[in-house]
């Protein structure tokens, strides 16, 4: 079975305003490593297949700026969106575009702006998933993260009976899903055993179209017509944008499907999902700060400080986020950084009525 990989790269990364913005989102950025979100996305595909069997699916308008981090990529495996359409549309585009290739393909799935330490780890997750297929070739597989801390950013899966053993691994039947939760329900599920859903997906690309067709049926019927072309084209891609229903693979397909499967797993994953989360990850100083860029701090403690331009200078402040985009300013608690997606909202809004 051949392999191909997809790096979904389309998101805008609100939460991390105003360092990340639409036209230069997180995935584009480093943080705390060389190289960007995505192009270590990337480099964690190589050890699962090569370079000709990996496509992005991009917003349209940062499509050359992706080009830019990963040269090794064939050029027709950008795909591009011309409006976001959330994770479903994404992935059935991406699915029809390998069954075209290669109909009898694995396709494994990866968001472009996860933070992984161990490379390893993850590589031995996905090596196990991918045997399992060879087993249970009707399976849908996600990743499941065994949450260490109760996190409200996070939806939750719950794991039922083993259908499959490794050396180091387990695969199980997922009883369900479970939406963002608040702290108390959060700890509940910790409890009982739940993990976090990481949004990392292990298919044939014939059982997820198949999944398309018995859950989206409307969305499968745009993908039919499009593969009715010889070939496809920017205006069949676009017609199927401005048609499709705007919604997540979890919501419009695995919460739905029956053979649904997970893998328990710990690799040091985080979705870089907030400032906050960021000051998690990111090595801290003696007193607990997280900087990057030209800082200093006196008398100050647990904050969050990015500094691209000016230097930034904190005096007896603590647990706050302090961020120097290339348009604005972000000051506010570390406990409201998960607000922060409403603010970039808000100024954008500004911007278009200007």
């Amino acid at each position: 079975m051949a392999v191909h990989a997809v790096i979904m790269a389309g998101g805008k990364g609100e939460r991390l305003w105003p360092l990340s913005t639409p036209d230069n989102p997180k995935q584009l950025h480093a943080f705390g490593t060389a190289e960007s979100l995505l192009r270590s996305t990337f480099e964690r595909t190589r050890g699962i297949t090569d370079s000709s069997r990996v496509y992005v699916v991009t917003n349209a308008r940062i499509a050359d700026r992706v080009r830019e981090h990963l040269p090794e990529i064939p050029g027709e495996n950008i795909l591009a969106e011309p409006v976001g359409r959330n994770t479903a549309p994404c992935i059935a585009y991406a699915a029809l575009t390998i069954a075209r290739k290669e109909p009898d393909a694995v396709m494994a799935v990866f968001p472009a702006d996860h933070w992984i330490s161990d490379w390893q780890g993850f590589s031995a997750a996905i090596g196990f998933g991918i045997e399992s297929l060879r087993e249970h070739p009707g399976l849908l597989i996600t990743l499941g993260m065994v949450p260490d801390h109760p996190e409200t950013g996070y939806g939750y899966i719950a794991p039922g009976d083993v259908v499959a053993r490794g050396a180091s691994h387990r695969l199980h039947q997922v009883l369900t899903f479970r939406e963002k939760p608040d702290l108390q329900t959060a700890k509940t599920y910790i409890e009982e055993g739940f993990l976090w859903n990481a949004g990392m997906f292990l298919w044939r690309v014939e059982t997820i179209l198949d999944a398309f067709r018995a859950h989206l049926p409307g969305m499968h019927a745009l993908l039919s017509a499009m593969n009715g072309r010889p070939e496809i084209r920017d205006e069949d891609v676009r017609e199927f944008y401005d048609r499709v229903e705007a919604v997540s693979i979890d919501y419009g397909v695995m919460e739905k499907a029956s053979g649904v499967g997970v893998i328990p797993a710990e690799f040091g994953w985080n979705d870089i999902g907030s400032w906050d989360a960021m000051g998690r990850i990111v090595t801290c100083d003696a007193n607990g700060n997280t900087v990057s860029g030209d800082v200093l701090l006196e008398d100050a403690s647990g904050n969050v400080v990015w500094a691209t331009r000016k230097k930034v200078v904190l005096l007896g402040l603590n647990d706050l986020v302090v961020v120097e985009g290339r348009d604005a300013i972000l000051v506010c608690p570390r406990t409201r950084s998960q607000d922060v997606s409403r603010v970039a909202r808000l100024v954008a809004g500004d911007r278009k009525k200007s």
